[in-house]
């Protein structure tokens, strides 16, 4: 295994590099957070408590994904017309 693991360009290299460059979404970001606050792991919970915790993500992550917030580029969402209005001259 050693020689894939220095060689320059193997597979392992690659994806390792790329593993450095993707952010976690907004969801999983919550998600860990919020697991964190229950101080228990997703195995550990009854599944009543399972049902409530995703429950809960769920309302708060599509609360915060409600209003208008920003894209990938960092930049502020912009509402796009779908069906724009067209005024002929007649």
């Amino acid at each position: 295994m050693g020689y894939l693991n220095n060689k320059p360009g193997s597979i392992e290299e690659v994806a390792k590099n790329l593993s450095k460059h993707t952010e976690e979404s907004g969801y999983q970001k919550m998600f860990k957070k919020e697991l964190e606050k229950t101080g228990k792991g997703i195995g550990s919970m009854s599944p009543k408590e399972k049902k409530d915790f995703f429950n809960m993500i769920d309302k708060k992550y599509k609360k915060e994904s409600d209003g208008q917030g920003t894209t990938m580029t960092g930049m502020k969402k912009t509402k796009v017309e779908t069906e724009p209005k067209i005024n002929y001259n007649k």
